[in-house]
């Protein structure tokens, strides 16, 4: 109706807790943002305490500053703050909270109690907050420092609590948000306790090459330091070799604060050149130093995301210093190690199906010392069936290599879908036939001869397959169509619920985060369905006591490494992850760039392709083939 005005202002319950959202994510967001009110009252010990994952119970306590009874009433009021006064003093602050925010949105969503007492004190003042009610204050006896206790977190803002994730993925964030925190304050003790028992401690140490390595104690990482101008450059890096898919393992800090940011992880990949694979980086921590002006960390509700004065130049200063710095580091020369699993945990040996009269490269030794493989049990398991009686197979010998013992049941092995003869049913399959699967159960998705067809001519440095047909020459990602044949085999088999499995003999040992244990936890159901068997040992381990039976070839922890960090992105619905998952596996379990092959086998992938539905494409979207017709290279090459 004209006249009435439909423009109003919010009342405060709702916009506090509209407010609250941008801040408190998930009980983790509670984790980081009192846990960061502690380090900045200069706390030297924090002791965090998970019950329920966060939603039933978080409490908070520090040994800092403490506050009195007319700070604590203001300490609860939004846009309250001991940290600055005018808007001059957001250039360059330097502690984590500024805003005000944290404590009142906690509150607006929670019961929340807190009990401090400053040094010198006398007594302590305790506060009760429910729902973001004022703030109600009594004396109360305690010690220096702070507690804060949050409880029924979301309770009044059912939709929100409803997409929480499970207790033990709740509270797995939570001790990664605290380990973030911990990384930068070395000086600092943390310990959290995860429904009554200690899930982490930190100790204090000296310096933070020091707390890294504590948390990555598998990790061989590498100390780079160095400056550029104004910006101090602090890495501790692992090999490429033992990269992770996505950075979750990888820490990055600018001037204390954890953040997210795309430029500096492209400065990582930078310095490492093409010894990553696209998508993964080095396990690890960057930590930048530089004048707090020429950093906005005003930029985010969680203060996450900081912006540079000048990018380009951190940008060349992060990739300068730790490509001068990896020049020493005992990885440096990792690009010309092999990349698959066996050959760089056994001596070199001849090549599985290579004649021997064809002459073998081996590859350069390792520059650093490997772990024994894991000794596996032939594949006469799948999903759903009873395991038949297992043969084991023997372990590599100090100067040997697996090659020595699996030629004689390769060529032993024909089956009566006649898949003995062909050659690259040996690279990708285990050798030992698993029951009721193979090549031959896939009907053609490519006319016939599409690919088997091509006359092959040759291998390109070890990484493309040259051949010519009719219409032109043809060439081949080796990686990429392995992967695509790989691929269809996995899907083919998960779509019919016989995935076979490998039993381990000895479960492989894998360190992983807390957040990553409870996903396995969670999906340990489906992950049995794709014929990978695994169980948590404890807070932050696994054990791999089974494989995927096509995946021999693959390093059990990496594979485990980079399909568990797949889930974390896809979230909890594993029926979308599921083809993504696949990809990884077939990523894991093919032949790779690198890799020789004998024209035989090259032949056998030719005819592989023919077998499977063929899109142009490896499952990641990496196109498998270029192709030139004989015309156009005529035209190339001035013919016509």
């Amino acid at each position: 109706m004209p006249g009435v005005g439909r423009i109003a202002l919010l009342p405060s319950d709702v916009a506090n807790q509209i407010a609250a959202g941008e801040v408190v994510e998930r009980p983790a967001s509670v984790v980081k943002e009192l846990v960061e009110n502690s380090l900045d009252a200069g706390a030297e010990v924090v002791t965090v305490a998970v019950d329920g994952g966060g939603l039933g119970r978080l409490a908070i306590t520090d040994d800092g500053a403490g506050m009195l009874p007319e700070d604590l009433r203001l300490a609860v009021v939004r846009h309250a703050t001991s940290k600055i006064r005018s808007v001059d003093d957001l250039v360059g602050v330097s502690t984590f909270g500024f805003r005000g925010e944290a404590l009142p949105s906690i509150a607006s969503v929670s019961r929340m109690r807190i009990v401090t007492r400053p040094r010198g004190a006398d007594e302590g003042t305790e506060a009760v907050i429910e729902g973001g009610a004022e703030a109600v204050l009594r004396p109360a006896g305690c010690a220096v420092g702070t507690t804060i206790t949050v409880e029924d977190l979301f309770y009044n803002t059912p939709a929100r609590r409803k997409f929480m994730r499970t207790p033990q993925t709740e509270g797995a964030a939570c001790v990664e948000a605290l380990v973030r925190l911990a990384i930068p304050r070395p000086g600092v003790r943390f310990v959290v306790r995860r429904d009554g028992r200690v899930a982490r401690e930190l100790l204090r140490h000296k310096d933070v090459a020091s707390r890294v390595k504590e948390l990555w104690p598998e990790e061989q990482l590498a100390e780079l330091r160095g400056a550029r101008g104004a910006v101090q450059v602090t890495a501790l890096l692992g090999p490429p070799e033992r990269a992770r898919t996505g950075a979750t393992q990888l820490a990055l800090y600018v001037n204390g604060r954890h953040v997210r940011d795309r430029m500096l992880l492209k400065a990582v990949q930078s310095a490492y050149g093409s010894t990553l694979d696209g998508g993964r980086y080095p396990v690890g921590a960057l930590l930048l130093e530089l004048p707090a002006q020429d950093v906005d960390v005003n930029v985010h509700p969680q203060k996450t995301e900081v912006r540079f004065s000048a990018q380009g130049s951190v940008f060349e200063a992060v990739a300068s210093v730790l490509r001068d710095a990896a020049a020493g580091a005992p990885w440096a020369q990792a690009m010309a190690r092999p990349r698959d699993f066996w050959s760089s945990h056994l001596a070199p040996g001849p090549s599985l199906d290579t004649p021997a009269t064809t002459p073998h490269v081996p590859p350069p030794p390792p520059t650093a010392p490997h772990s024994e493989p894991p000794v596996a049990l032939p594949a006469t398991a799948s999903v759903g069936a009873s395991p038949a009686a297992a043969v084991p197979r023997a372990p590599g010998r100090e100067g040997g290599s697996p090659n020595e013992y699996l030629p004689q049941v390769l060529n032993a092995w024909v089956d009566p879908a006649g898949e003995g003869a062909d050659p690259w049913s040996r690279l990708v399959k285990p050798p030992y036939p698993p029951s009721g699967y193979g090549p031959a159960e896939a009907a053609p998705a490519t006319p016939a001869g599409t690919f088997g067809g091509l006359r092959y001519v040759a291998q390109l440095r070890r990484m493309y397959l040259l051949c010519e047909g009719e219409q032109g020459m043809v060439l081949l990602d080796q990686h990429a169509a392995a992967e695509r044949v790989t691929f269809e085999r996995l899907r083919k088999a998960y779509a019919a619920r016989k995935v076979p499995m490998q039993p381990m003999l000895v479960p492989e040992r894998v360190e992983l985060s807390p957040e990553d244990v409870a996903r396995v936890e969670e999906h340990q159901a489906e992950l049995l369905t794709l014929g990978l068997e695994l169980s948590a040992l404890g807070p932050t381990s696994v054990a791999v006591r089974a494989v995927p039976a096509l995946l021999l070839r693959a390093d059990p922890r990496r594979l485990t490494r980079d399909l568990v960090a797949e889930l974390g992105r896809q979230g909890q619905d594993f029926s979308r992850a599921v083809d993504l998952v696949l990809a990884t596996m077939a990523c894991h379990g093919s032949v790779r760039g690198g890799d020789v092959l004998a024209d035989d086998e090259a032949r056998g992938l030719l005819a592989a392709l023919d077998a499977v539905d063929f899109a142009g494409h490896c499952p990641h979207g990496r196109p498998v083939l270029w192709s030139m017709k004989w015309s156009e290279l005529d035209r190339k090459v001035g013919r016509v």
